[in-house]
């Protein structure tokens, strides 16, 4: 979704004065984890408190909100980035910076349900995706077969 830099400073100060944020999910970039039209909550965290497997918001270079799976560290420049990528998403997305971190999810709200981000469905989803990337191509050889036959 793309996030011109004045929205993006205001969802920061909502952010900071709230210390959340509620956004509706778009794509199915991390299905079925995450679905079109969920309610996804964002917290300000702190550095030392993202593991592998959450799930950061963040501003793409481009300008783009993303929600994805935090997977590892990586050296850009002499610099630790994050490596993030999306459930069914093939490749990971670039590399981003401290600086381009907004929160982290914590809760989806999918039909009055709440699905937290610590549940353990949430907890063995993340593990499973992480571990087995196949899952992704299946994952997205589905969307992109129910998206066909939808046309």
């Amino acid at each position: 979704m793309p996030f011109h830099k004045e929205s993006f400073q205001l969802l920061i100060r909502v952010m900071r004065r709230r210390g959340w944020i509620e956004l509706p999910a778009r794509g199915t970039s991390m299905y079925p984890f995450i679905q079109k039209g969920d309610i996804c909550r964002f917290i300000v965290t702190k550095e030392e408190s993202i593991k592998k497997g959450d799930i950061l918001l963040f501003r793409t270079s481009s300008g783009n909100l993303v929600a994805h799976r935090f997977c590892r560290m990586v050296t850009r420049n002499q610099q630790l980035h994050y490596l993030c990528k999306g459930d069914t998403n093939l490749k990971h997305d670039e590399a981003i910076s401290l600086d381009q971190m907004i929160g982290k999810l914590t809760r989806i709200e999918r039909n009055r349900r709440i699905i937290h981000a610590t549940d353990l469905f949430a907890y063995v989803w993340g593990r499973t995706i992480l571990t087995f990337p196949m899952i992704a191509l299946l994952l997205r050889f589905y969307l992109n077969r129910k998206e066909s036959l939808q046309a």
